[in-house]
């Protein structure tokens, strides 16, 4: 049966950190500028230890496949400050904006690519597993590239409510595309997550490695590209 939808991983297959750590560094500054604006003193070294204390956790919890709200992140980050109400209520604010300030990079080839999909009549949708930068964010971002409206939905972790492999973020974005996994391509550049839940729930899956090559262990993709430039080809023979 041939195809009528394509579904895209956007970390690392979309956009990408300019620097990595970049996003770490932001929230540090943004968390920073917050207390001292509200008049909290912060030992530097103490924010850094916290900073990366929760986002440690998140890792492990992504890891395991146990969801962590952007906005529970941040919480964490206040109870482990230890900060008033108020003060916390700014922290949060800074945290969860951070994003906003990092200018990420796009993969190469990325937008022709997107346009050639949808001449040729194929429904888009993103299945992102958001971390600390939530969907609001990223699509904000993708507008601002001009590359949202390529896309008829999406699906970001932080509002879903699961992180890949699990098949509820798929399945949110074949049903806003009012398609059936059989239907389907994932193009995403991890094993673990994006090919391993991809094929769990009968999608086919593109393993993309321009921007990471992941070397873990298990399973591959059906195919995988090195170039964006390579999908519409492929996908059209599919």
């Amino acid at each position: 049966m041939p195809l009528r939808a394509v579904t895209f991983d956007f970390w690392n297959t979309i956009a990408v950190e300019p620097v990595a750590g970049s996003m770490q560094d932001a929230r540090r500054a943004a968390v920073l500028a917050a207390c001292e604006a509200n008049g909290v003193e912060m030992d530097t070294a103490r924010l850094d230890d916290r900073v990366g204390e929760v986002i440690r956790s998140r890792e492990r919890s992504w890891t395991e496949g146990v969801h962590v709200s952007p906005t529970e992140g941040a919480q964490q980050l206040v109870d482990a400050l230890d900060l008033e109400p108020g003060d916390g209520e700014a922290v949060v604010e800074a945290f969860l904006g951070a994003g906003r300030g990092v200018e990420l990079g796009l993969a190469p080839g990325i937008g022709p690519t997107l346009e050639r999909l949808r001449a040729d009549g194929f429904a888009l949708a993103i299945v992102c597993d958001a971390g600390f930068t939530g969907g609001a964010i990223l699509r904000d971002f993708l507008a601002s590239q001009g590359l949202l409206d390529h896309f008829s939905g999406w699906a970001f972790s932080d509002e879903v409510g699961a992180y890949k492999p699990a098949p509820e973020i798929f399945e949110a974005a074949l049903t806003a595309l009012d398609t059936s996994p059989a239907d389907a391509v994932h193009i995403g550049d991890l094993r673990r997550t994006d090919v391993a839940g991809a094929s769990a729930i009968g999608m086919r899956s593109i393993r993309y490695r321009g921007l990471a090559d992941d070397t873990s262990p298990g399973p591959d993709a059906d195919f995988v590209v090195d170039s964006h430039k390579d999908l519409p080809g492929l996908i059209a023979r599919l």
